[in-house]
């Protein structure tokens, strides 16, 4: 179900049977020659979709913006500050969770993202500590990125070892080859820097310098990436991956306590 295409008698019944909603979170930024602006969003919500229909669970609407102020000097890139995407949501958290939803599985397509939102699920949590005693704490969270699924994470790995790089990889860009072969554009391009472990260990969770550092490191946007490895065929093989392992992690959300 899709939340969006809900009438509020929709939701209420769905409350009814469950109280847990999937949120997909992504960026609006550049993501290097050829890959689309929006790729991160796409490809969250094109697995949250995927994990929806399966469990015949509730869509959120998705939140675009991430996270991502070094590459604002990529033209069409759009930030948020960090506070900024803490406070949206827990607005779209405390919202819902006034109507009855008590259970948020976040489907995170932004590396820059997954801080920010710990930090906002942990003041979500906070709010209900300080208050007075006997105020119950039914909100619970699970944050998942999807390239982290088991199956997925190995898939990556075998299909691009050490081109899959850090950002503009070729696997979100198969996803989005996948869902929109008629946008993505296919370019001969040589192979970027590689990026040292040392690199990758202090840049985890997209832990970068300024903008105008990060253009001048990293010309033409890709971060370790060969995004012209990627093709169609593997995208749709990383999307079913990434909607099964997210299904099966969704339903042991749902059994905990």
């Amino acid at each position: 179900m899709d939340l969006l295409l809900c009438v509020w008698n929709d939701v209420e019944e769905y409350l009814g049977r469950c109280r847990t909603i999937i949120v997909p979170l992504g960026s609006v930024e550049q993501h290097g020659p050829n890959g689309l602006i929006g790729t991160d969003v796409i490809c969250a919500n094109a697995i949250a979709e995927g994990i929806a229909a399966e469990a015949e669970a509730m869509i959120g609407p998705p939140i675009p913006f991430g996270v991502c102020p070094f590459n604002l000097t990529f033209p069409g890139t759009i930030s948020t500050r960090a506070a900024t995407l803490m406070a949206l949501v827990h607005d779209y958290v405390a919202s819902l969770a006034r109507q009855g939803f008590e259970r948020f599985y976040f489907l995170n397509g932004h590396g820059g993202n997954v801080g920010p939102l710990r930090a906002a699920c942990h003041d979500l949590h906070a709010a209900c500590s300080f208050a007075a005693a006997g105020k119950a704490d039914r909100m619970r969270f699970r944050i998942r990125s999807w390239w982290e699924y088991p199956t997925v994470s190995k898939m990556r790995r075998d299909l691009y070892g050490d081109w899959e790089g850090m950002h503009a990889t070729p696997s979100e860009i198969a996803i989005t080859l996948s869902l929109h072969p008629d946008r993505v554009r296919v370019q001969v391009m040589s192979p970027p820097e590689k990026l040292s472990p040392e690199f990758l260990r202090d840049h985890a969770g997209d832990n970068h310098a300024g903008a105008d550092e990060h253009r001048r490191r990293f010309p033409d946007g890709r971060v370790g990436s060969d995004p012209t490895l990627a093709t169609p065929e593997d995208g749709r093989r990383i999307l079913a991956a990434a909607v099964a392992d997210g299904l099966s992690d969704y339903r042991a959300f749902l059994a905990e306590p």
